[in-house]
């Protein structure tokens, strides 16, 4: 289990049994379902503030490897990355989205009036999907300087590609989203031994983290570091998804590229303003993996704030 002296892994997987082809569901399913043991929405909170906290921990610690925010430059020209990192993601860089003067044209407010200023501000929209991908690239490549940059910018707004939607969402939010999914399910799956012994292959949890890691959608950037992964690996001859257990220092590399990138996801989110919210996506990625309303979640609003967390 990856960062198991930090999180507690072993706690979280007290709480939940695996059951193959369970008969209480129709159809039978194979996966994880909760214990409703005494206690279990503490444990499950503790969980939840204890992995919270630990990215948060390694975003702190890798801010600190970077200028103040008053520091970065406003360039209204220039290249935002190399030509290698162009050349090498044909499919989401190209010689346009390379230029900062194309960020700042795209964020030029379509109907500004020059009598409130609030419409002048700079802003995205849906039509700009093509730069949120640009900004997962740049997440997965570790290019945190252009990253800082584009946070800090007063004539570009990065804070509007993270949720952008047409139905389903395609903003850069997918990066820590699809990154926790996986850092738990996997880490999930070795605190109950369903990995060392294959049983995870079955699982309803395994088959849905791949379709989301896997399958076509639109601007698909956030799968980058997942599919280099999961598609170098030997396919089950049953389920005809990826064996992740047979090359453990593999898969540790993995886990901990995946760790990455939810510290720096929750870095240059808050560069941008925006709290991540942890607590409240790894609640969701519960009612997302286990099945909604399978787990006991409370919804409240404390001194404000609004809180989702286990009940």
């Amino acid at each position: 289990m990856h960062q198991e002296h930090h999180v507690p892994w072993d706690a979280l997987a007290s709480t939940f049994t695996y059951i193959p082809s369970n008969p209480h569901h129709t159809p039978r399913t194979t996966g994880f379902f909760p214990r409703n043991l005494p206690g279990q929405g503490q444990t499950l909170n503790h969980f939840t503030r204890v992995l919270a906290h630990t990215i948060k921990t390694f975003s702190d610690t890798e801010r600190t490897k970077y200028p103040v925010a008053t520091s970065f430059a406003a360039p209204s020209t220039g290249k935002l990355f190399s030509d290698e990192l162009r050349d090498k993601y044909p499919l989401y860089l190209d010689e346009t989205n390379q230029r900062i003067e194309y960020w700042i044209e795209r964020a030029k407010p379509t109907h500004a009036s020059p009598a409130d200023p609030a419409t002048q501000k700079p802003t995205y929209t849906t039509s700009d999907a093509r730069l949120a991908d640009v900004v997962k690239v740049l997440i997965a490549e570790n290019q945190l300087t252009p990253l800082l940059t584009l946070a800090h910018h007063p004539h570009i707004s990065m804070r509007h590609l993270l949720h952008l939607s047409w139905g389903h969402h395609f903003g850069w939010s997918r990066v820590g989203e699809a990154a926790l999914h996986a850092y738990i399910i996997i880490n999930l799956f070795a605190a109950t031994h369903t990995l060392e012994s294959g049983a995870y292959l079955g699982t309803k949890e395994y088959r849905r983290l791949n379709e989301e890691l896997l399958s076509s959608m639109d601007f698909p950037a956030q799968q980058i570091p997942h599919r280099e992964f999961l598609e170098a690996l030997v396919k089950d001859k049953e389920t005809g998804l990826p064996e992740v257990h047979h090359d453990y220092a593999a898969l540790k590399r993995y886990l901990a590229r995946v760790f990455e990138l939810l510290y720096r996801y929750d870095m240059v989110v808050r560069e941008c303003g925006v709290d991540p919210e942890w607590e409240g996506e790894i609640v969701g990625t519960f009612d997302w993996m286990i099945g909604m309303g399978k787990v006991k979640v409370e919804e409240l609003w404390i001194d404000d704030k609004y809180i989702k967390r286990f009940a």
